[in-house]
């Protein structure tokens, strides 16, 4: 499959599974408006509360300015997510070695994330279509959702099944944890912006995840057992042979 021929799959894929281009840069515009009328006057408060730190070190409890300075951040994070939800996104795509690319975004994640984990990698070699950025964000997504499944003392499994999309032949990224499992009120949210059940949550990881998958013109697609685990496919288009 040629570059050429991707992009236009892709193109397709989107008029199918995305919102109408007028009311997406609508939506947009909106984002943008309101995220910058946080951002203002967020970075006021921010500068302000640096000032105070110095000027009241010792009048005041520096715990409750620093409870301040994360409810900034995480608003300011906040806005970051939507920004990246609803700006336009215009993917670079090269020809990528997939085995490679995917032990070292593994092997990267796992240095900075203390967790059990298998990894069993492909032995067959594999060339894909891909936007590097976005798909280990994609990834990055998914995994930050099972290590927080398994707490402390579960396991990660990770490995790969070659299977067909869209009549073609495909290679299937499975990232099974041993977590809590999800319930099933809340499994057929999980695609919803915004929703969370994390305290500290955005209710963005996966929404990004499946829109970055999507412009590869792949799929994302989860199974659930409370108590049990969860297990994310991500299949992905392989290019035959090494063309």
């Amino acid at each position: 499959m040629s570059k050429s021929e991707f992009l236009e799959d892709t193109i397709i894929s989107e008029k199918v599974n995305h919102l109408n281009p007028a009311f997406y840069n609508f939506l947009s515009q909106m984002a943008d408006s309101i995220a910058d009328e946080i951002r203002n006057p967020l970075a006021g408060i921010a500068g302000t509360i640096s000032i105070l730190k110095e000027d009241l070190k010792d009048h005041i409890d520096s715990d409750k300015l620093k409870t301040i300075d994360s409810c900034i951040k995480r608003i300011d994070s906040f806005i970051e997510d939507l920004y990246l939800l609803t700006r336009p996104i215009n993917p670079s795509f090269i020809k990528i070695h997939f085995n490679s690319f995917i032990e070292q975004v593994i092997k990267q994640y796992f240095m900075t994330h203390s967790a059990q984990y298998q990894f069993q990698a492909v032995e067959t070699e594999i060339y894909i279509w891909a936007d590097l950025i976005l798909l280990q964000n994609a990834i990055v997504n998914v995994l930050d959702n099972a290590i927080d499944a398994i707490k402390s003392d579960g396991e990660i499994n990770i490995y790969f099944e070659f299977t067909e999309l869209y009549n073609r032949n495909a290679i299937t990224m499975v990232i099974e944890d041993s977590g809590i499992g999800i319930e099933k009120n809340v499994f057929k949210k999980l695609f919803t912006p915004f929703f969370t059940t994390k305290h500290d949550g955005r209710g963005l990881g996966l929404v990004i995840a499946r829109n970055y998958i999507m412009l590869h013109k792949g799929e994302i697609c989860l199974e659930s057992k409370v108590n049990l685990g969860t297990k994310v496919n991500i299949t992905l288009l392989k290019l035959p042979g090494r063309e």
